[in-house]
């Protein structure tokens, strides 16, 4: 190697230093993480990368020197050393150049993959739960959303729908104060329900009492929550690639209600200061607007008795019924299950499993299962076994819940009155259950009246106690997931209910199966003490290990 050859070396690796994790290529498994570069150029580097032979170091190397070349400069007239900052480094020399690729390239003839090599991490907040249950049924997405067990919404906004608000007289009166009778009761509730649980439960002696109290003020929170509106401000994080940001864009801003659309564009505009290309397209998709319209006409074609709807207001029932799932379901999982292995065509596999005894059957699921612990996944080929289709009718709240396990295919009908609502048990064991029923009347009547010209908007005005139909598709290995999450004792006693009527539902169909799901189907108080105990012992050990570690606690 030449004098020059080495300079140029050192001075390329140099640069590499800065947005790669290892310079030096290795013989097998060369894995390296890309670092403080540009979302787009990531992108770009992706497209350029799976189209040559280039390692992604070299990628980015002669990417970076096409790009000075353009301006008469070489890699040597980077500004580096101690004090540059990685932007300064790159300043604009690659933004042009990725700009025009993306455009042509990936944009222009369609290429979607490559929007998908930019990830991008929002914080949105002060946005209605509506909107937020909307967008969070993304599948291809991670969301954080705070916790309405943890958290007092006593203090939160409120949105306020501006085609209502237009409309003024007896639609703004009729708003506001459904808003604001659900939601003073709410901020009383809190406390009535706290200080009841820590009456009639008190802690008993030898307890951790701070456990024993947070666990009340969860419970007190779990209750309280059914009095709240779809219309509350909350706040969540999003991360996810910038192909998935776009339709999450195009959905919003062809949504017909005014909040949707709004913040469809706040985020475009927010993403777009990170990628400005990748969004090139995202915004109100024509198609997408009238097939929403289509679908609502089609249903009341369909349905246009008017004696089909109710209008009175009512305490409704939680219900989970099974749509359909596959014959011989034990069998074809354990079919999915040997699959990989076994050697031959998947239906002489099944038939091979069918043609065992119940006692063999049993034997093998033992054999396979019965050694997973609390943290082991099913095992995934038992996935492939079969989808359980459901319909739940869940209150708007504990769907919040439900909602997360976006692995499954879900749909949400629209929230109505119409189903009724729920009770929580500790408003009646607390006195306050004529209230409560009281305040669901009152509030669910205005709502309806509201309705009856802004049908989509009322919905921010119904309580979260009130149901709606859920369709729920699970795949065997989230099912089990599901309810073993979802029954466990520190579970919302809304979302416990659904998980141990599903898991009695497994049963049915897949008893073989269903034996090694952790369904709890037990009654408990306080749920959530043990989590709570569990939370500071987790506590105390991560001091332990930080203070071993010579770090301050």
């Amino acid at each position: 190697m030449t004098a020059k050859d080495a300079d140029t070396k050192l001075l390329e690796d140099e640069i590499l230093a800065r947005f790669f994790s290892r310079v030096e290529p290795r013989d097998h498994a060369d894995i390296y993480a890309i670092r403080h570069l540009p979302q787009e150029i990531r992108a770009t580097l992706n497209g350029l990368y799976s189209r040559s032979r280039l390692s992604m170091r070299e990628t980015f190397l002669r990417r970076l020197s096409q790009g000075l070349e353009k301006q008469g400069k070489t890699l040597s007239d980077l500004p580096l050393g101690d004090g540059i900052s990685d932007e300064e480094v790159l300043s604009q020399v690659l933004t042009d150049k990725a700009g025009s690729f993306l455009r042509t390239y990936a944009i222009d003839h369609g290429h979607n993959s490559l929007r998908e090599g930019a990830v991008l991490h929002l914080a949105i907040e002060n946005v209605s739960q509506l909107v937020t249950r909307f967008l969070q049924r993304e599948r291809r997405a991670s969301f954080e959303e705070s916790s309405t067990r943890y958290i007092s919404f006593s203090k939160e906004g409120h949105w306020r729908d501006p085609e209502v608000m237009a409309a003024g007289g007896e639609w703004v009166q009729a708003w506001e104060a459904a808003q604001e009778e659900s939601f003073s009761f709410y901020r009383e509730a809190i406390d009535l329900l706290n200080d009841h649980l820590l009456r009639s439960r008190p802690c008993p002696e030898g307890e951790d009492e701070k456990a024993w109290k947070r666990a009340a003020k969860a419970e007190a929170f779990d209750s309280a929550r059914y009095l709240l509106t779809p219309a509350l401000h909350t706040k969540f994080g999003i991360v996810a690639d910038a192909r998935t940001i776009s339709d999450l864009v195009t959905q919003l801003c062809s949504h017909p209600l005014a909040e949707f659309r709004l913040v469809g564009e706040r985020i475009k505009e927010e993403a777009e200061s990170e990628v400005p290309t990748l969004l090139t397209y995202a915004g109100r998709n024509d198609y997408l607007a009238q097939n929403r319209d289509n679908e609502r006409r089609l249903a009341d074609e369909l349905f246009a008795d008017p004696t089909a709807r109710t209008d009175g207001i009512r305490e409704g029932n939680l219900q989970v019924t099974l749509l359909e799932a596959p014959q011989d379901l034990d069998a074809r999982i354990l079919a999915s299950y040997l699959y990989e292995e076994a050697g031959h065509p998947y239906r002489e596999i099944l038939d091979r499993v069918l043609a065992l005894p119940a006692s063999d059957l049993s034997a093998l699921f033992e054999r396979v299962l019965s050694s997973r612990s609390s943290r082991d996944a099913v095992p995934e080929g038992m996935e492939a076994g079969g989808i359980l289709d459901f319909e739940v009718c869940v209150d708007f709240g504990a769907y919040r819940d439900i909602g997360r396990h976006r692995k499954g295919f879900q749909q949400q009908q629209r929230l109505t009155t119409e189903l009724g609502y729920a009770v929580p048990p500790l408003f009646d064991e607390a006195g306050l259950g004529d209230r409560y029923r009281q305040t669901m009347r009152s509030v669910g009547t205005k709502a309806q009246r509201i309705g009856e010209r802004f049908p989509l908007a009322s919905g921010y005005l119904i309580p979260f106690a009130f149901l709606q139909r859920v369709r729920l598709r699970f795949d065997l290995r989230q099912m089990a997931y599901f309810v073993e999450l979802r029954s466990a004792p520190d579970g919302h006693f809304s979302y416990r209910q659904i998980a141990i009527e599903m898991g009695n539902a497994l049963e049915d169909v897949a008893p073989l199966y269903a034996r090694h799901v952790r369904t709890c189907r037990e009654e408990v108080m306080l749920g959530r003490v043990q989590s709570e105990r569990n939370k500071d012992d987790r506590r105390r050990q991560r001091e332990e290990r930080a203070r071993q570690l010579g770090f301050e606690t």
